[in-house]
């Protein structure tokens, strides 16, 4: 290949770098930036999984979160000492988030990692999907175990909606009324928190993307009459993406079933161009029994901030 060849793509691979982990689609432009979105139950490090253990995989879990380079991703199933490893191998992301046993380490997280480069954390919270959502540990209705919902307020540096919150859970996995009186709670909590700013939803929802599960029904399909409409983002994926098994759960063997579970939920004033399901393995082995799911946004630049708007602010120390 020519020299001038070589240092064009150098060139590319500058931007790209420099773009905060941004990458141009077709239709992106000068006055766009374009940001991944990821979202991915790890599967927690104390099961007995044999051959699948998190010491056989944990090297796939971060090469499938690091091929998307996303500005912000969420990990479900979490605990304190995984926690530990992702921070250590993201060390350009701020992470956030408490274990749902107690509020500090014990137990899974639903943690959120955003880019420092990208992101300065306005504010925090965590609170439990029960009849005391303010309680740790608190188990509501018919769950078989405490559910948490893990959230952050971002100023965005770079693009509009240059104020967001991004919210991260885990729905249960055994009791049908908690999770629909879950996500009753959630679709109420989330308007309340976020006060009609813009916001992200991610997580592991234990139920399909469809009118038949609860969760599905309240969150998107009839969020609009409680005043909070969420776009399902993997509808905006490729025709050929649409094609294949849209299953996420599928227990290490590759072979999907229960239908999506996951997803990657916004408000309207993120613009969705693309969205998947990241299906990576390595000789068989897969990185979790989850396929993790992303979606790109094309969002609009800003101006850059004044200094005293992003940073006059020390913001909330992240209590991981």
């Amino acid at each position: 290949m020519p020299v001038k060849h070589y240092s064009y793509l150098l060139i590319l691979l500058c931007l790209a770098l420099l773009g905060g982990y941004s990458f141009a689609t077709p239709g992106a432009n000068k006055n766009t930036v374009d940001t991944k979105i990821m979202s991915f139950n790890i599967r927690y490090a104390g099961a007995n999984d044999g051959e699948n253990g998190w010491d056989k995989r944990r090297y796939l879990v971060r090469r499938a979160i690091r091929d998307h380079k996303p500005a912000i991703f969420g990990i479900q199933e979490c605990l304190w000492d995984q926690g530990l490893e992702l921070n250590e191998a993201f060390y350009g992301y701020r992470i956030t988030g408490v274990g749902r046993d107690d509020g500090v380490q014990a137990g899974e997280m639903c943690l959120i990692f955003t880019r420092y480069d990208r992101y300065h954390l306005l504010d925090q919270g965590n609170f439990w999907l029960s009849e005391q959502p303010e309680e740790p540990g608190s188990k509501g209705w018919d769950a078989a175990c405490p559910r948490i919902v893990t959230w952050v307020k971002l100023r965005d540096r770079r693009c509009n909606p240059d104020t967001l919150y991004v919210f991260n859970t885990h729905l249960d996995h055994a009791g049908p009324r908690a999770r629909e009186e879950g996500s009753r709670l959630l679709q109420t909590r989330m308007k309340e928190i976020a006060a009609g700013h813009e916001m992200i939803l991610l997580g592991d929802f234990n139920a399909d993307a469809s009118g038949k599960d609860a969760p599905y029904k309240i969150l998107v399909e009839e969020g609009y009459l409680q005043g909070l409409s969420l776009r399902d983002s993997y509808l905006f994926a490729s025709g050929a993406e649409k094609k294949l098994n849209p299953g996420t759960w599928h227990g290490f063997t590759g072979k999907a079933s229960r239908g999506r579970i996951d997803w990657i939920l916004t408000t309207g004033g993120f613009r969705a161009v693309d969205a998947g399901i990241e299906r990576l393995q390595m000789n068989g082995r897969y990185p979790s029994d989850h396929f993790p799911v992303w979606a790109n946004f094309r969002q609009e630049r800003h101006p850059p901030l004044p200094s005293d708007q992003i940073d006059g602010s020390t913001g909330a120390t992240p209590k991981y």
